[in-house]
């Protein structure tokens, strides 16, 4: 038994000297929130965000004032989801997003959705082009609150005949407030982030699962328990580059949460970015804003695992006998 304790603690120590921290750069006018320094331990299953949220551009989909998806806000006056989250929604007026909070039950940046633009070519069958940009009701004060707004991938940085876009390998962070249990309906109660590496399409574990890869990718983790799950459906992915942060991937779907041989099914996002640019841009033009003038005015949590429980259990156990012994010995 002391053997055992002895490794936990090491591997507890191990797990709290690998987080990784990301430093934003504040000048940034997108990819960047009020809180610049994201920090991310690599534990299984992923972990809580701190109270003083890195992710400024999160939100939560409600449908009749209950958390349905994650999306993420690319303009003042726009959200970007996936399209399976609100095809079959019957009335906007049962939709509303949540922004610039952490738990589900705090009272953020609330918005009414008055547009929903699913993309025309969506599948329902193969989950290609899962994908809707959503319209607020009124913009987001990106320069008083704690919400912002995240950096899109430009068009140049997607040519699938050259290269993956995310690069295959490269280290990504998703966020929500998905089940933390592969067959549980809760949702998280806070948000929770995880990283998980873009995965070849090449790859068999991921040509076992994805439909179309020019406008899907893959992510997960080699050894599993790192993944999104459902009520993460909607939510970005997100890659730090050029000390932003952009939005890579949009959570899609996936076969079982947090399997090796199953990883996790994301939009291309860089596949659309003309799409995108001329629903923002023809919206914009509508309304009389402009994007500068607002801003200055104005399928999935993370997967925990039956044996990271079971590490935990174990850990209170040896302390419990550390302190009995040091404390009760005769």
């Amino acid at each position: 038994m002391k053997i055992v304790c002895l490794i936990l603690l090491i591997f507890s120590l191990f797990d709290v000297t690998t987080s990784t921290k990301y430093e934003c750069n504040r000048r940034a006018t997108c990819g960047c929130s009020k809180w610049a320094t994201a920090s991310l331990s690599r534990i299984i299953g992923g972990e809580p965000v701190n109270v003083t949220n890195p992710w400024g551009w999160i939100g939560s989909l409600r449908k009749d004032g209950f958390h349905q998806c994650g999306a993420t806000l690319i303009s003042p006056m726009h959200a970007i989801t996936a399209a399976h989250c609100v095809k079959y929604v019957r009335s906007l007026s049962s939709l509303s997003l949540m922004f610039g909070i952490t738990n589900l039950t705090d009272i953020g940046e609330l918005r009414k959705i008055v547009q929903m633009y699913i993309h025309p070519s969506y599948d329902q069958t193969s989950s290609a082009n899962d994908l809707a940009i959503l319209r607020l009701d009124s913009p987001i004060n990106l320069i008083d609150s704690n919400v912002s707004r995240i950096c899109l991938p430009s068009s140049y940085e997607f040519d699938l005949s050259l290269a993956e876009y995310p690069p295959v390998a490269s280290d990504l962070v998703a966020i929500g407030w998905g089940v933390t249990e592969p067959f549980s309906r809760i949702p998280s109660p806070v948000l929770r982030q995880v990283t998980v590496q873009a995965i070849s399409r090449n790859d068999q574990s991921c040509a076992n699962t994805i439909n179309d890869d020019t406008v899907q990718f893959c992510a997960g983790s080699p050894e599993g328990g790192k993944d999104t799950c459902q009520g993460d459906s909607g939510g970005p992915l997100m890659l730090f580059k050029d000390r932003r942060w952009q939005l890579v991937g949009i959570t899609s779907y996936g076969d079982i949460c947090g399997s090796p041989e199953h990883p996790g099914v994301y939009t291309r996002v860089a596949f659309y970015i003309s799409y995108i640019n001329q629903i923002i841009d023809a919206d914009f033009k509508f309304t009389g804003n402009t994007k500068q003038l607002t801003e200055t005015k104005s399928s999935r949590a993370n997967s925990i695992t039956l044996y990271e429980t079971f590490i935990i259990q174990l850990f209170s156990i040896c302390l419990y006998l550390v302190h009995k012994k040091v404390f009760y010995q005769n």
